[in-house]
């Protein structure tokens, strides 16, 4: 995080002492916004470590999936691993974190992509479909284990817990939907890629620099939510169901 803010503070050179003001600025008011939350939700400090494990385990699935395919890439540069400094993103976790404490009902965060060659890929095609769809498969299995612990724990303990079990719910289905969406550098562009000509493939890598500008944009214009939503209601009223079978 000290060489990012270094690096941006090179570039911003000219603007300096502008820059740290607002820097300055902006980070007081998440202290303020932090201690409100942590007033009174102090129950967040057991939120973010979910949060974190969630797209951790989403990473991990697709190193998994791309070990099973022929390239051990991900096993080799020690990605296969429950350690989460091994798979932080210094803005991916920073800006959730934000999001959280400043009482934001929309959370957005990212771990570091696991590192594929998919030369070495046995199976090809299926293969890179297999990577790309592994982390979304992953949120909705873990999504049915939260279903699955409020259906079984018993009704007097699962009081204490139950809020934070529907968090873990919530939170690895808008992970699993998010990542669906067809923008770069989101899984659900590489799901089509691994069906699509050579033109379209090389259309659709090329966007990857402005994925995220585009996926601010839907946010922002609400598009995002009308995309999310209805999925979201989908598999939250599957699991309703299956929790009360």
């Amino acid at each position: 995080m000290k060489n990012y803010l270094q690096n941006f503070l090179e570039v911003n050179k000219e603007n300096k002492n502008i820059i740290i003001f607002l820097l300055i600025l902006f980070f007081t008011f998440f202290l303020y916004k932090f201690y409100s939350v942590l007033f009174n939700n102090p129950g967040v400090f057991i939120k973010i470590p979910i949060f974190i494990i969630s797209i951790m385990l989403h990473e991990i699935a697709h190193g998994i999936a791309a070990n099973y395919s022929g390239d051990n890439t991900a096993k080799i540069s020690g990605r296969l691993t429950l350690n989460p400094l091994k798979h932080i993103d210094p803005m991916g976790i920073i800006l959730p974190l934000m999001l959280i404490f400043t009482g934001s009902n929309f959370i957005i965060g990212w771990a570091k992509p696991v590192p594929v060659n998919y030369f070495n890929l046995k199976n090809g095609r299926l293969g890179e479909f297999l990577i790309s769809v592994a982390g979304i498969v992953m949120n909705l299995l873990l999504a049915f284990l939260g279903a699955l612990l409020i259906k079984v724990i018993p009704e007097s303990f699962i009081i204490k817990i139950y809020p934070y079990l529907v968090y873990f719910i919530s939170i690895n289905l808008i992970l699993a939907i998010f990542n669906l969406i067809p923008i770069p550098p989101l899984d659900g562009s590489k799901i089509i890629a691994s069906f699509s000509s050579k033109d379209l493939r090389y259309w659709i890598f090329s966007l990857d620099k402005y994925g995220f500008f585009f996926i601010i944009l839907l946010a922002w214009t609400g598009l995002l939510n009308k995309f999310i939503y209805p999925l979201y209601s989908f598999f939250i009223n599957l699991l309703e169901k299956f929790i009360n079978i």
